[in-house]
This record gives C-alpha cells, sequence and structure tokens, in this order.
C-alpha cells in the first residue's frame, strides 16, 4: 500500500479531463484526503502520509522546470508552482534511487512485499497505480524516464502487475474447474 500511496497522485493520467499535475497533485487535497485515515490510524499512518505527499513535492515540484510545475494548492490556489531546476533534476535522480531503495527495504521489512505475492480480491485495485506507472511508456517517446530510473521503473511495473496477474491466473483456474 505504501507503493500505491507513492504514486496515487498520477491518477490523472487516466482520468479524462484532469490536467497531469493538476488537483490530484494537490498538498491541499491530498492530505484533506488522510485527515480521516490519520484520525483513525493515528502514527501508523504516517508512512502513508509520507508517501503520499512525496510524489508532489519531490517528483514533480522540485524537479519541474520551465513552464511545467504543479497546482500544488489547488482549490486554494490555481497557480502552478515549481522549484525545479536542471540541477535539481539531476540530483533529484538519485534521491528518487535512493528512496526506491528505501521503499523496498521497508516494504521488505514490513513484510508488505507479501501483498504482492499472494491472491485477494482487492488485487485488483492494482491496476489503478500499475496504469498510472505504465502510462507513460506507451504515450511518450522516449520513454519519460532517467536512464538510471529505469530498473526501478521496471520493478515498480513488475510490482504492481504481479498481484493482478495472480489474481487473473486464479480465477481462470477456478472457472476450469
Amino acid at each position: 500500500m505504501l507503493f500505491t500511496a507513492s504514486i496515487i497522485a498520477d491518477i490523472d493520467l487516466i482520468i479524462p479531463n484532469i490536467t497531469h499535475r493538476g488537483p490530484t497533485h494537490s498538498l491541499i487535497l491530498l492530505l484533506a484526503v488522510m485527515i480521516p485515515i490519520v484520525l483513525i490510524w493515528k502514527s501508523r499512518s504516517v508512512p502513508y502520509l509520507v508517501a503520499l505527499v512525496s510524489h508532489p513535492l519531490l517528483g514533480d515540484y522540485l524537479t519541474s522546470t520551465g513552464d511545467i510545475g504543479i497546482q500544488l494548492l489547488f482549490p486554494l490556489n490555481q497557480e502552478w508552482f515549481s522549484a525545479g531546476s536542471e540541477t535539481l533534476s539531476f540530483i533529484y535522480i538519485y534521491v528518487e534511487l535512493a528512496l526506491f531503495i528505501v521503499l523496498i527495504m521497508m516494504m521488505l521489512a514490513t513484510k508488505e512485499i507479501r501483498i504482492f505475492t499472494q491472491p485477494h480480491r482487492s488485487n485488483l485495485f492494482f491496476l489503478v497505480p500499475l496504469s498510472t506507472a505504465f502510462l507513460p511508456v506507451f504515450t511518450r517517446f522516449p520513454i519519460p524516464v532517467p536512464r538510471l530510473l529505469i530498473i526501478p521503473h521496471l520493478i515498480i511495473i513488475v510490482l504492481l502487475a504481479l498481484p493482478i496477474l495472480i489474481d487473473l491466473k486464479q480465477l481462470l483456474n477456478s472457472e476450469l474447474s
């Protein structure tokens, strides 16, 4: 679930008429969504909160250059914000690589990695983050992923596809039986 939280802001890639890096990247909206979760699960929700806001802050705000930015304060402010520069984009690649390693280590330590290898009714929900991770591969060429991040990107795609494939296999086996 940490995995899903870290890329869920890109759900705008699959929702018609919503601009990429718009409202779904707003810290205000993301924090509003997290309020009930924090109230219910308290400190256990902190890793998910961090994963949720890391994408717009680290992934897009710091690395956006030129006219590209994010609607960081939507709906209070409709402006597009960017702190990015070419230098920050270069540094960010290494930060993202380090965060990817930390995420995988956390998933192993908390045994959350098991979610990706066991059948469960909710596994089809992984189609949402899978499509947000996979869609840029089909919409832009060359792939908008820095070379150093291609392997982590592919690992993310495999991890998100695995539970879906396991569920589909189980579904097919049950129908054939």
